[in-house]
């Protein structure tokens, strides 16, 4: 039997991911708007952005880094527990796409926040980016969060993580293993996950800790340059630093670990002082521009500690009288408590504010009210209210979510499955839109009359189950809701519905082969 050691090795690439960070697609910025062409700003003309096209990777480097990232998803998705929240995922999504689209031509592979209050964010080749929600609640605006994320799609956009020499890679599969463990130990132990990566860590800094320091800076230039493209303030990184450092001197003090993106991304003083420097190249940002995103963080924060469970009722109470998103964020809770007279106060006295106001909570008002309605199983009013919004905003990924949950659960299925299939298709590690897209055909199978769709949405609802499951690493579980796939397509081929049956086979006996192969795959 392989020693402990030798599993977090064996559990691979990805979780240097998860280390190495402590650490958009869509076209316009809904909760927060502000012009697309006010986010070019004036700033340090020495730094300029890296080349699009990249140091040049060969067509089978950039394959490689892409089986690693996926690689890297399916293993962070089944050992790490996710923030699932559409909102805040589109949200976070929003700007990392953004940034990405400064320094990059290909859109992220995948992005993950993982529930857990430290302080971290990870980049992996192939586009992997993520941060757990602790860097959110640690931040104290948009600028900042998106400081953090800069500097993993700097990591990324310079090839970092994968190029160099093999010592260095040999590093990284040690990091990433490393991280994997620390994620599987954080469920039980928080300080038995940070000295496991602490232990991985040591074992390969000695070999590249010049590397290390060097790319940190590279990332710290270059992650400022993406945030001045994007629109985002770059003095914001340094402010950020500052506050990891005032929390790492903090935890030192009390003998505690340091936070995890401390450990991952060595922040010296020297390094501290580099980034302040850098930082005053850029002209400060008038004030409206400053607090052009105040709006959407004070949603976001209070959005995060609320579906994270991270606040009581005194204190989003108490906040409630100075922050909009605090009030928002109590609505949700008086929900979950099943207290719909007090939300549904809340609710009352946000819908009366002035248009602008009020379009400024918009999409999220109509999503929290929506999940207070179905919390009363009223799935056609929350159908409806959510249906307008999507109308307003028919690219949002988290509208498409929480509509079609309300149009399954109100016998509307088809209509579900026709707003799903294209998030798939745009990401197809959706894990969320691969079990909603489950539901709704396990729904058609049970409500509709006649048999031979019945058996399609079951064979479909395997398929799309089978999905969901290899992103999450389960890949036996996968191979089995297939083959259950399998043997009853195989049974339609015997009857009338043969010529149903034949496209079916083919998709079924391609997903088979990709599971095999992911399954099979090696960093």
């Amino acid at each position: 039997m392989p020693s402990r050691s030798a599993f977090a090795l064996n559990l691979g690439v990805s979780a240097a991911l998860l280390t190495l960070a402590t650490t958009a697609n869509s076209a316009s910025l809904q909760a927060a708007p502000f012009a697309y062409d006010a986010w070019q700003t004036s700033g340090a003309g020495e730094l300029d952005l890296p080349n699009l096209r990249g140091p040049g990777l060969s067509f089978a480097e950039q394959y490689q880094n892409k089986l690693l990232g996926e690689w890297s998803l399916r293993n962070i998705n089944g050992r790490a527990k996710m923030e699932h929240d559409p909102w805040i995922y589109e949200t976070i999504k929003e700007m990392t796409w953004r940034l990405n689209a400064q320094a990059r031509q290909q859109a992220p592979l995948g992005l993950v926040i993982i529930d857990n209050p430290s302080i971290n964010a990870f980049a992996a080749p192939g586009g992997v980016i993520g941060l757990n929600t602790g860097t959110i609640l640690a931040a104290s605006s948009m600028d900042e969060i998106a400081s953090v994320v800069a500097h993993e799609v700097a990591h990324i956009s310079q090839h970092h993580y994968e190029s160099g020499a093999d010592e260095r890679k040999k590093a990284l599969l040690m990091q990433i293993g490393g991280m994997l463990a620390a994620i599987a130990a954080s469920a039980v132990d928080g300080d038995a996950a940070a000295a496991v990566m602490m232990g991985s860590q040591t074992a390969t800094m000695n070999s590249s800790m010049a590397f290390s320091r060097n790319n940190e800076r590279d990332a710290d230039r270059v992650g400022m340059q993406i945030m001045n493209q994007a629109g985002y303030d770059p003095r914001a990184m340094p402010r950020f630093f500052a506050t990891m450092n005032q929390k790492s001197q903090l935890n030192q003090t009390a003998n505690q670990f340091l936070p995890s993106f401390v450990r991952s991304h060595p922040l010296s003083n020297e390094r501290l002082s580099e980034s302040q420097s850098r930082a005053q190249r850029y002209a400060s940002l008038p004030l409206s521009k400053q607090q052009r995103h105040q709006a959407l963080f004070d949603l976001l924060y209070w959005r995060t500690q609320s579906t994270g469970e991270h606040v009581s009722e005194t204190a989003l109470t108490t906040a409630a009288k100075n922050s909009v998103g605090a009030k928002l964020a109590l609505m949700y809770w008086y929900g979950e408590q099943q207290r719909f007279g007090e939300a549904n106060e809340i609710y009352t006295e946000l819908s009366a504010l002035p248009a602008a106001q009020r379009q400024v909570l918009e999409p999220l008002l109509s999503i929290t009210q929506s999940q207070i309605l179905t919390e009363q199983n009223k799935w056609q009013q929350a159908a409806e209210l959510l249906e307008s919004q999507q109308r307003l905003y028919p690219e949002r990924r988290d509208l498409r979510l929480y509509l079609a949950e309300a149009l399954t659960n109100s016998n509307q299925p088809a209509k579900a499955q026709a707003l799903l299939k294209p998030l798939t298709e745009q990401q197809p590690s959706d894990r969320y839109a691969w079990q909603s897209l489950q539901l709704a055909n396990e729904k058609i199978a049970k409500t509709t009359e006649s048999p031979q769709l019945a058996k399609i949405a079951t064979i479909n609802a395997l398929r799309y189950r089978s999905h969901d499951q290899l992103w999450s690493g389960r890949y036996e579980r996968a191979l089995t809701s297939l083959t259950q796939a399998k043997q009853l397509t195989e049974q339609m081929q015997k009857t009338a519905q043969a010529s149903s049956a034949r496209p079916l086979l083919a998709n079924i006996n391609a997903e088979i082969k990709a599971v095999k192969t992911a399954k099979d795959f090696k960093p």
